[in-house]
């Protein structure tokens, strides 16, 4: 199979219904051909208990659909990660693994061309295993290309004191290559893998729920020794936080976002590196809180977002939560075998 897709719903039907529409006429005109066997569009119901499941498999039950989209129930919800591999062991199981494997958030669409231009780059670079694009919110914000989190980019990132970004520029996590290029990470809105590369990292890690999985799957594709690029011409429009309800502003931020970053922290730099990164997340904080007061300012945060920070740091320091210190087994990996860089599936 040249091209398949999954997209993951949480009680989202009608957004999932609208991504599945906007990607069918792309998958279909990036393989070149509207033989079905082509390409695939998975969507997986991460259990959502709202009758998702039923209105989907309504939706695309037409015989129009037959053959292009497969609605798959999952047993439970266990997060972004777990149901993108459950879209994947079922496109492995049925048909093997396909050359390219393409993830679209169910709050976003595919523009015009945006598929086939994705494909196109990786036919044309042999080193890529992931390639991401430009993501155009719903609030006109412009998402690019990330580093890796850092100390100091921790410490930038919550400072946000003008001084401190210029004196700390080459290490900020959020960044404009200027075009097109190879980068650390890219958003989890829109990746483009090789199905080969997808399967040899065991895909996502099922341990975290939601958030940093991307990061940590580009990490783990970049250490086995593919790159990772950002396709600036590429855009992809995105609500953002439609089954999170990320974006209210007014809610605490949930208690997964706090154990997904230290289980990244600590996975890939140990608790020490954690500790560190903690420690320059609350400097930063502490910065910002002070810069506010002086100048008199009021701005819109999250409520009691430092006092938890610094409560659930303060909690993991000396007794972190073992699932964070190492990969917790998943049932991908029976399906997943790892495969060398190149290597045929």
């Amino acid at each position: 199979m040249r091209i398949a897709a999954v997209v993951v719903n949480f009680r989202t039907a009608e957004a999932t219904t609208a991504a599945v529409l906007s990607l069918d006429g792309e998958m279909r005109g990036s393989t070149g051909s509207d033989a079905s066997s082509d390409s695939l569009i998975v969507v997986v119901d991460n259990a959502s208990g709202d009758g998702s499941y039923e209105k989907l498999r309504t939706t695309f039950s037409e015989p129009k659909w037959a053959d292009r989209v497969v609605i798959v129930e999952s047993s439970h919800n266990g997060g972004f990660g777990y149901g993108v591999n459950v879209g994947f062991r079922y496109v492995v199981d049925a048909f093997g693994v396909p050359e390219y494997f393409y993830l679209l958030n169910p709050d976003a669409t595919v523009e015009s061309g945006a598929l086939a231009a994705l494909v196109e780059f990786m036919d044309a670079h042999p080193d890529a295993g992931l390639v991401g694009n430009t993501i155009r919110n719903l609030s006109a914000d412009i998402i690019k290309a990330f580093r890796f989190p850092s100390v100091l980019g921790e410490l930038e990132g919550t400072a946000r004191l003008g001084l401190l970004s210029r004196l700390l520029h080459g290490h900020k996590m959020v960044v404009d290559p200027g075009g097109t290029s190879e980068v650390d990470w890219v958003s989890g809105v829109s990746m483009l893998f090789r199905g080969e590369v997808f399967r040899a990292a065991a895909g996502f890690d099922e341990g975290f729920f939601l958030y940093f999985e991307e990061i940590d799957l580009a990490r783990r594709v970049r250490q086995g020794g593919w790159k990772v690029y950002f396709k600036a011409d590429v855009e992809t429009g995105h609500i953002g936080g439609l089954s999170t309800q990320m974006r209210d502003e007014t809610r605490r931020m949930p208690p997964y976002w706090f154990a997904s970053r230290r289980r990244y922290l600590v996975k890939h730099h140990g608790r020490l590196y954690a500790a560190a990164c903690d420690a320059a997340w609350l400097a930063g904080h502490a910065v910002l809180k002070a810069k506010l007061t002086v100048q008199r300012q009021r701005q819109a945060s999250r409520p009691y977002f430092g006092r938890d920070f610094l409560r659930y740091s303060v909690r993991h320091l000396l007794k972190p939560a073992p699932e964070t210190e190492r990969r917790r087994p998943s049932p991908s990996a029976s399906v997943l075998p790892s495969l060398a860089p190149g290597m045929p599936p």
